[in-house]
């Protein structure tokens, strides 16, 4: 917001304009708010580099393959460029003469550019459908520059298909960055050639497509074209007619994307170039990046370059999470896709990739294993500074790394166990709001690598597991758990000695940290906070039960107990909520019904008490003021 504020010139907007998104900023979740400040930012940073030099069309649209494993996303991406009757017709020969080949995964994702007779230029990314892989597919998902073909195989069981269907479509909203642009999507069922039946199978498709074009009708544009295919059958009216769809889409597509700032365009013809240069290991240093691009073209003040680098980022373009001195900038997405991460996080079955990373039975990464693997093409200490970068690893003593999106160690029932009787508990749940949002594959392992990097300032070396991580600032510890399906993460906090007040402060550390990733991993996704049930979280129940913010607020007010439901036990709100401060209606209650409680509760935090006896002598000025003008009007009629 202070951006907005100090380009408030810039954006030639009237006062009540400029002042609106603070205004609603202020009464918003911190969530909401991060997206507001976010695309406010954004719409400030594109027209001061339209401002620079001038914007112009593009018209390069990506096409990016979904689908789980072996659905048929490399053999679609082939036909698709099969457009001639002669290459159609070869093509098909040809798959006929040879035998057929056994599966060869896609390690990472292959990108390739192309241009396709009647659709014009393609940039075409091929996603592995291997679930270790999907922690790294979310950095390519986050664009408005795309179609989305999702492809799966009408011949997997009903539930199958849609548990697949819908993983992707979550998976592209929660990553859409502009909350004002809907992605394009279009269902493909593969493998027809194998069905029994082929009325039935059409029959399934054209349910599906129904279904989820209802579904996801608020933050997707699914085609409304059923399309039964057989992914290695060039030519076929299918493959023709997804063409058109595809064609249609792009169109739309190029009509609602604001121009390309030249000077983007500009900077891009270079990076291309240093791309050519540096095949093996196309990155950067932030510093030598900024000198290169100041040598190419001197005219570019390092702002533009920032702004311009951003906008790349966001288009998938180059890679830049951070702008400063020693941070990194990766020129060529694709090189980091194939050539690190696939080695990197492919299992036994990539037959493809010669040299696979051999993992500890604990599933970290030696270093001995990042040379032998990685020493061809890169230079190993910025290679490691690369993926510590990316939040994918890290290390507590510079030899073994680990992976959190590798680990499959599930946490024992041991490692939060009960403690002592004084303990009080703390808990949040950050809940998907809708049948249709997710959290990001990469938001956790992230998370968790977080904790990791943090450990050495706030928090303790935390324990972590596969979906869990546990941590303590040596006061009070935490235990943080996602849940499988990536639409719910709890957050449960404990002192020993019935502390309020250090609940209070490592679960400020872990809930600003996880709402600032969550920003950044799942832009597209909406949440809201639940108060998870203290009753629960004390006796160690798997499941404890969430109540939402304004049954606890309207509770509050009414100076009320919460009654669980599921146990019928009444909950006090006081044993809810860590901050009290949070709760403006139990102050109003407070003062009116119970003052003298303030001077009797036991840990809470000085500052609170402090600002409740404030308030409460502000409220009951309030109240003579309010009786004496009452008394004055009586006296008048």
């Amino acid at each position: 917001m202070e951006l907005l504020i100090k380009n408030r010139a810039e954006l030639n907007v009237t006062d009540k304009e400029d002042k609106y998104p603070v205004d609603v900023a202020a009464g918003l979740d911190r969530y909401t708010q991060f997206l507001l400040e976010t695309e406010t930012r954004k719409q400030v940073e594109y027209r001061e580099l339209v401002s620079s030099a001038g914007s112009e069309e593009r018209t390069t649209i990506k096409l990016i393959l979904c689908g789980d494993g072996q659905a048929g996303k490399t053999s679609l991406q082939a036909i698709l460029r099969k457009t001639g009757f002669i290459a159609g017709a070869f093509w098909n020969i040809r798959r006929q003469l040879r035998r057929e080949d056994a599966f060869n995964p896609t390690p990472g994702v292959h990108v390739s550019s192309k241009t396709v007779g009647g659709f014009g230029r393609l940039r075409l990314h091929d996603f592995a459908g291997q679930a270790q892989f999907y922690v790294t597919h979310a950095m390519l998902l986050r664009t408005t520059n795309a179609i989305f073909p999702v492809i799966y195989k009408i011949t997997d069981g009903e539930d199958k298909q849609k548990r697949q269907i819908h993983g992707w479509l979550s998976f592209i909203c929660c990553s859409n960055t502009d909350p004002t642009y809907k992605p394009r999507a279009v269902l493909i069922a593969s493998h027809v050639d194998k069905l029994q039946d082929q009325k039935a199978g059409l029959c399934r498709a054209t349910a599906l497509v129904d279904h989820y074009k209802e579904l996801f009708q608020e933050s997707l544009v699914v085609s409304q074209e059923v399309f039964l295919m057989n992914c290695l059958e060039a030519g076929s009216r299918e493959i023709q007619r997804l063409r058109e769809v595809l064609a249609a889409f792009r169109d739309d597509v190029l009509k609602q994307r604001p121009k390309v700032p030249k000077v983007c365009i500009q900077l891009l013809a270079g990076i291309e170039g240093w791309r050519e240069e540096r095949k093996t290991f196309p990155v950067m240093s932030w510093q030598e990046y900024l000198t290169s691009i100041k040598h190419a073209h001197g005219i570019f003040k390092e702002r533009i370059v920032q702004l311009a680098s951003s906008y790349l980022h966001d288009e998938g373009e180059i890679i830049s999470l951070r702008q400063e001195p020693n941070s990194l900038v990766v020129l060529d997405p694709q090189w980091l896709n194939t050539s690190v991460f696939g080695p990197l996080l492919a299992s036994n079955n990539f037959d493809t990739i010669r040299d696979k990373i051999n993992r500890t039975a604990e599933d970290h990464v030696t270093r001995e294993e990042l040379t032998r693997v990685f020493s061809d093409i890169a230079d190993i200490p910025l290679l490691i500074k690369l993926l510590q970068d990316f939040q994918l690893c890290h290390t507590h003593d510079s030899r073994t790394f680990i992976l959190p999106s590798l680990l499959q160690k599930e946490m024992e029932e041991s490692a939060w166990s009960p403690v002592s009787n004084k303990a009080v508990y703390f808990g949040l749940q950050i809940r998907c709001r809708t049948e249709v949002d997710s959290f990001s594959c990469d938001l956790f392992p992230r998370l968790q690598t977080l904790l990791m990097q943090a450990h050495q300032n706030r928090l303790s070396q935390p324990l972590l597991w596969k979906n869990s991580a546990k941590c303590t600032d040596g006061k009070a510890e935490a235990l943080l758990k996602i849940t499988t399906d990536k639409r719910q993460l709890n957050i449960f906090v404990r002192s020993h000695d019935g502390n309020r007040e250090d609940c209070n402060s490592i679960m400020d550390i872990l809930i600003d940290m996880t709402y600032r990733l969550l920003h950044q991993t799942s832009p597209g996704a909406r949440s809201r906070d639940m108060v998870l049930s203290a009753l629960d979280l004390r006796e160690h129940r798997s499941q404890p039960y969430a109540y939402s913010r304004e049954e606890v607020l309207t509770a509050s007010a009414k100076g009320e107990n919460l009654i669980h439901p599921r146990r019928n036990i009444p909950e006090k709100v006081m044993d809810l909520v860590h901050d009290l401060s949070s709760l403006e209606g139990m102050r109003g209650w407070v003062f009116q019904k119970r003052p003298e409680l303030i001077h009797h509760q036991t840990n809470v935090p000085e500052k609170v008490k402090d600002l409740l006896q404030q308030q409460q002598q502000q409220h009951l000025g309030n109240l003579k003021e309010g009786q004496q003008k009452t008394c004055e009007s009586q006296q008048k009629i």
